[in-house]
């Protein structure tokens, strides 16, 4: 989902972006970053004109026009939605004599499904998980073309959301790797197992149909379940799913970075990143498409900032290959599909 659960160090450096001199074939990114499609285009089709990979990479901004909430605005402070859910969480703990948190990072935390506090604490995965359940907008649809384009076995996605729209939206379960856990499984919330749940249609509707319902984990039958989703500080998640998708994504990279095709000459295949709507407040994606791009993997940024575009999370220039869209993502989608002579894509 829009909100990122990790313990990335919440800072960000800037870095200097390249200015390249006109009619090079690379975005020229002097004082302001323009959203040159046509070069972005040039060099994924480049890429995979060579046999090369693409790699994909998603943030919170990914899921916004498909209407999955973002809870942290543009300067880092929570929204009003998510302060409502802590002022709930709060009077519960003072309820039970503990003391208030401040904001997300003490709310979000493995405690928030002890006894005292898991009404208060399923309140808000409620509403999380059911606003979740929405159908992928066309900038998800728009990026599954430029998947087919460079064909299924040349992809692999890699996103912070949590709300599965890539998988809805025709991505295979084999070429993801949700970072920070899936809404669509839960576990125990003691870790009393390591058995996962699938969240299915029957648990869907109990969660519309009973406002107060906390799911119970049947093999304790006393702590509750809980999202199979990172959270802060969270030593009790079950990673069994996520391992295994971190696994293939680093088999993935291992075939990329330094392989050779026949495409390409027996030179090395040659790799490209497209970054989708990863903010600089928790930046594990941008953090993830920089350290690509530093191995030599020419970087497309999807950012609606022109500041956040000329940021770099690692503090280093990633060098020359670099192609920021300062777009929001179904405009920029629709304009690398149609520089990529994708068009009949885009209706």
């Amino acid at each position: 989902l829009a909100v990122v659960h990790d313990t990335t160090p919440r800072h960000t450096h800037t870095g200097r972006v390249e200015t390249m001199a006109a009619g090079s074939g690379v975005a020229a990114l002097g004082d302001e970053v323009g959203a040159d499609f046509a070069a972005a285009a040039a060099y994924l089709r480049s890429v995979r004109d060579a046999g090369g990979r693409l790699h994909i990479l998603s943030g919170a901004g990914m899921s916004v026009s498909s209407g999955v909430p973002v809870f942290r605005n543009s300067d880092g402070t929570m929204s009003d939605e998510f302060l409502a859910f802590l002022s709930d969480y709060n009077a519960a703990r003072t309820a039970h004599g503990l003391p208030e948190v401040d904001d997300w990072f003490g709310f979000s935390v493995p405690q928030m499904f002890a006894k005292a506090t898991e009404k208060a604490a399923w309140a808000y995965w409620r509403w999380r998980t059911l606003r979740a359940m929405v159908t992928p907008a066309d900038d998800y649809r728009l990026l599954q073309s430029i998947i087919q384009y460079f064909g299924e076995e040349n992809v692999f996605v890699t996103t912070s959301n949590c709300d599965m729209l890539h998988v809805l939206s025709g991505t295979s379960p084999m070429r993801l790797h949700e970072i920070h856990g899936c809404l669509g499984r839960v576990q125990c919330s003691n870790l009393c197992c390591d058995k996962l749940y699938p969240v299915d249609e029957a648990f869907l509707q109990r969660l519309r149909d009973e406002e107060h319902w906390i799911p119970r984990c049947p093999e304790c039958n006393d702590a509750c379940l809980r999202p199979n989703v990172m959270i802060f500080g969270d030593h009790k998640l079950v990673f069994s799913e996520l391992d295994a998708q971190q696994a293939r994504g680093d088999a993935f990279k291992r075939g990329s970075l330094g392989a050779t095709s026949q495409a390409s000459g027996g030179h090395a295949r040659p790799s490209a990143v497209l970054e989708i709507g990863a903010g600089v407040v928790v930046p594990s994606i941008r953090m993830a498409a920089e350290d690509l791009a530093a191995r030599g993997c020419g970087l497309v940024r999807v950012n609606p900032s022109v500041d956040e575009c000329k940021q770099m999370a690692l503090g280093r220039d990633i060098g020359p290959l670099y192609f920021p869209l300062a777009h929001r993502s179904t405009a920029a989608l629709r304009g690398l599909c149609s520089a990529l002579g994708l068009d009949s894509h885009l209706h």
